[in-house]
């Protein structure tokens, strides 16, 4: 049987899968926040939420971005009527991780719990901007999950 990550990843595609009938699929309820989301530019697969417009312009993100070896999707909390929320952008965009900078804005946007994944998408919890900013610890953690999670290799 085919686990519920694989079978969204299946489905973020479009591609039906078919199962005996007595074998049910299970989904997963995520608790969500209701916070939607405004996408910045960038490409790839990976999702980088971070907690206001002005983090995803940092020289600190752009540096994560050179780590990561290339443009990722950067994304912050919005309120307009054009957001979108977080399962809507991992489905349409195919992103297959996820990182969330801090443990406040992952429960704005996910609720009490953190689930392992969302649909397709690995959701991986970094720590904030402003602790990147302020501790030597945390960037460290922060390369050290960049790694763990495959999002970057070091060498």
């Amino acid at each position: 049987m085919i686990d519920h990550r694989q079978l969204a990843y299946l489905d973020a595609m479009d591609i039906e899968v078919w199962c005996l009938r007595d074998q049910p699929v299970q989904e997963i309820p995520v608790e969500a926040g209701g916070t939607g989301l405004k996408l910045g530019p960038g490409k790839g697969g990976i999702l980088l939420v971070c907690a206001v417009d002005s983090d995803s312009a940092s020289r600190l993100a752009n540096d994560i971005g050179r780590a990561m070896g290339g443009n990722p999707v950067w994304a912050w909390p919005h309120a307009e009527e054009n957001a979108v929320s977080l399962p809507d952008a991992i489905e349409d965009n195919l992103f297959t991780t996820v990182a969330i900078f801090g443990d406040e804005l992952a429960g704005e946007l996910l609720g009490s719990e953190l689930p392992a994944s969302l649909h397709s998408a690995k959701l991986v919890l970094l720590p904030s901007m402003q602790e990147l900013q302020d501790s030597a610890g945390s960037r460290k953690l922060l390369w050290k999950t960049l790694c763990r999670s495959g999002m970057v290799h070091a060498s």
